[in-house]
């Protein structure tokens, strides 16, 4: 009697059990995915309405990769049956795509958003706001998914990390991190690459130049845009004051291509320091000599080394051309998000070489890539750094001929990339600096501006005002009623 009574109860556990899974998927599967916010909700939006950053639209098939050009540079691979319903079901159909590229501080201030993360301050290397609807309903990225990105930059910051945006009850957006930068190098043809591109009195020689475009160095880390990057910053060691150190530098990097990158940065920077240990000193400001440069030098090698880049991927290796789709990665025993990430980075391999071999661009602009599995805003960032600012209490009066119930005030300091708004308001008086909880310091004597805007009886109001961020004392700022033409063609040059 006993044995019935335990296959039974046995039987039973296990029902409950399924069950119970079946619920938990079935309210996963059935969890409603929230609409995006793109831009803030604020009393004062409309005052932004002539100088929001375009909205790009797109239309893709869920059962096709497809690549996504940004008007402005920005690059995004979505591999097929990437998106999902609140249902749980692949979306194959149309899909339509939303894109909003912010590229510069105007584009900040006219999205109305700030760069800080909590009570810290953020330096930006690009923004955008991505989103994906069927039938007018918001889609999301499949679990074990993801989306590739390439954000263009005139500069390229080696300690940037990937930042998400989330609107706060004040509708004031927050950055949180959520990723790193790609480590996987994608090669290129070497005579696309420029090893002496932005070069001032010092460059390399055709020797030189022979090695490093050398058929064996094919999808090697030589044969990359990073690659070429670093050669950009170490070519002051090409100077005839150096010496033999650009070779002796060039030979650490061909001598390991059968390590990664990386191995190789960490064998430069201590190359430099042993060599030149005197001549570093990474306490003080560049300066246009031996000491500057060489220090210049090692902190960036120092900061390449911490990127962890690895090898290319090698793509002829793997037998990948134009034609390949995931499946035919899959059936090869490459599990499918691999499959799809793959196929992701050779579509953009392929644009980037388009990109260089358009002889009528002029500009070579670096890029930070990386993957996302969220949609909304995604901000390319890193941290002030603290020793660059000071202890501020300098407070900003607001002067308006009428009374302005609500304004936005920002603090901008173009040579930072950064845009902060104020904290605290008390009686037309605004702060950008919090007093307790978490000091919030400013980069005193910096160039900056401050701009600011209201809304009232359906009527814009603007003010702007160049400064040096100052470590205390009072600043006046009239606010004048004003159209919006005239906001966008402030707006425009507002960095001028």
């Amino acid at each position: 009697m006993r044995k019935p009574f335990s296959t039974v109860f046995v039987i039973l556990v296990i029902s409950l059990i399924s069950c119970e899974q079946t619920s938990k998927e079935t309210s996963q599967i059935n969890t409603p995915i929230p609409e995006r916010q793109m831009f803030p909700e604020s009393i004062v939006k409309h005052a932004f309405d002539s100088i929001r950053p375009a909205r790009q639209t797109f239309l893709i098939n869920g059962e096709k990769d497809t690549l996504i050009s940004g008007t402005n540079g920005t690059s995004i691979a979505i591999s097929k049956n990437t998106f999902i319903n609140a249902q749980g079901g692949i979306v194959t159909g149309s899909i339509d795509i939303e894109l909003v590229e912010v590229n510069s501080i105007a584009d900040i201030i006219g999205a109305n958003l700030q760069t800080t993360s909590g009570d810290k301050i953020l330096q930006t290397g690009g923004m955008f706001f991505i989103d994906a609807k069927s039938q007018g309903l918001p889609l999301k990225i499949r679990e074990n998914k993801s989306i590739d990105v390439e954000v263009k930059d005139s500069f390229i910051n080696n300690e940037m990390k990937i930042f998400s945006g989330s609107y706060d009850s004040a509708q004031r957006i927050s950055w949180k991190k959520t990723g790193d930068l790609e480590n996987r190098l994608i090669s290129i043809p070497q005579n696309l690459l420029n090893f002496n591109y932005g070069a001032w009195e010092c460059w390399y020689n055709k020797e030189q130049i022979k090695l490093l475009t050398d058929p064996k160095f094919k999808n090697t880390y030589i044969a990359t845009r990073e690659f070429e990057y670093r050669a950009r910053v170490l070519d002051y060691g090409t100077c005839p004051q150096m010496e033999d150190l650009d070779d002796e530098l060039l030979n650490i990097y061909t001598s390991n291509i059968d390590k990664t990158l990386s191995y190789a940065d960490s064998l430069v920077a201590n190359y430099i320091f042993t060599t030149y240990e005197n001549l570093i000193d990474t306490t003080k400001e560049f300066s246009f000599n031996d000491t500057g440069w060489l220090s210049y030098m090692y902190k960036s090698a120092i900061q390449f080394s911490k990127q962890k880049l690895l090898n290319p991927i090698d793509f002829d290796q793997l037998g990948i051309s134009a034609k390949t789709t995931s499946e035919n990665l899959m059936d090869r025993g490459i599990p499918e998000n691999e499959a799809s990430k793959l196929i992701n980075l050779y579509k953009m391999r392929t644009k980037v070489i388009q990109e260089l071999e358009d002889k009528n661009a002029t500009q070579r602009l670096g890029s930070y890539s990386f993957s996302i599995n969220r949609l909304g805003w995604i901000n390319v960032d890193w941290f002030l750094d603290d020793t660059n600012t000071m202890d501020s209490d300098f407070i900003v009066k607001l002067n308006s001929q009428d009374t302005l119930e609500y304004v936005s005030l920002s603090l901008v300091i173009p040579n930072y990339d950064i845009a902060v708004f104020s904290l605290t308001n008390e009686q037309s008086k605004y702060s950008f600096t919090k007093k307790q909880n978490g000091y919030r310091r400013l980069p005193v004597g910096e160039d900056a501006i401050l701009v600011a805007f209201s809304y009232k009886n359906n009527k814009p109001y603007f003010g702007k005002k160049k400064i040096k961020i100052p470590a205390t004392g009072e600043i006046e700022l009239k606010m004048e009623l004003t159209n919006q033409s005239n906001i966008k063609a402030a707006v425009a040059k507002l960095t001028e």
